[in-house]
């Protein structure tokens, strides 16, 4: 089910508020990036995650501590990045969704360049994280826990959809939305597909179907896993 929204709405003030606070704990900071579900689901995202690029960087607890105390309520996440480095395992994600609240431009790229595009082995590799996500959801005794895991596996199954049409385009570019332009038909319709249903209905609402769990899950790693197929066999035949 979709949950309740309690907290207050995420403003220009608010992220403000926050930046500026971000500001006097780090004399040395050159952009603050906002980047997660505040971004491209606001009015579902249950946190706050921020990247903040420094020539000195301070203790992550120094920033979340000082935001938290303006966050009117919200969860703060802080991933502090030194300039001159990457956000490795969060490239993909800062790139989808950055979006620079303070400081220049360039530095959500400089923190992003040279990701690399991934391959159609990397989205069958995540098809199998889906698929240890729904076994462990099956295995569970506790609910919450195994809410969770289908939860997660189901988003699982959109990455993998994804990379696969990463490596298809053969770009860097991980924005959905973006992607799915590029594709051709039928690809972009059943992308969008994937988009609507696994990441945002399944995943981020928690709207996933509770009646045979397990033969619903398989349906939709199935349809995911020979749409990675089929991109891989047109590709290798030059469709673009």
């Amino acid at each position: 089910m979709s949950q309740v929204r309690t907290l207050p709405a995420i403003t220009d003030d608010l992220l403000s508020a926050i930046v500026q606070t971000f500001r006097d704990v780090d004399a040395d900071l050159v952009a603050v990036i906002l980047f997660g579900s505040a971004v491209y689901a606001p009015d579902l995202a249950r946190d706050l995650d921020f990247l903040v690029i420094t020539g000195d960087p301070k203790e992550r607890q120094r920033y979340q501590e000082a935001a938290l105390q303006v966050a009117r309520g919200w969860e703060v996440d802080v991933v502090v990045c030194r300039v001159g480095e990457k956000v490795r395992g969060l490239s993909g994600a800062v790139k989808a969704f950055g979006k620079v609240l303070w400081g220049d431009e360039r530095w959500l790229w400089e923190v992003t360049k040279d990701m690399p595009i991934p391959s159609f082995d990397d989205a069958r590799r995540t098809v199998r994280e889906a698929e240890m996500d729904a076994q462990e959801a099956m295995r569970s005794q506790d609910a919450w826990h195994a809410d969770s895991r289908w939860h997660s596996a189901y988003n699982w199954l959109f990455e993998a959809a994804r990379r696969g049409t990463m490596a298809f385009l053969n770009t860097q570019e991980s924005r959905w939305g973006v992607l799915r332009g590029q594709l051709p038909e039928p690809f972009q319709s059943e992308f969008r597909e994937f988009i609507n249903a696994l990441h945002v209905r399944f995943w981020y609402e928690g709207d996933y179907p509770q009646d045979n769990p397990e033969g619903h899950f398989q349906t939709w790693r199935d349809r995911v896993a020979q749409f990675i197929r089929r991109l891989g066999t047109d590709g290798k035949a030059g469709v673009r």
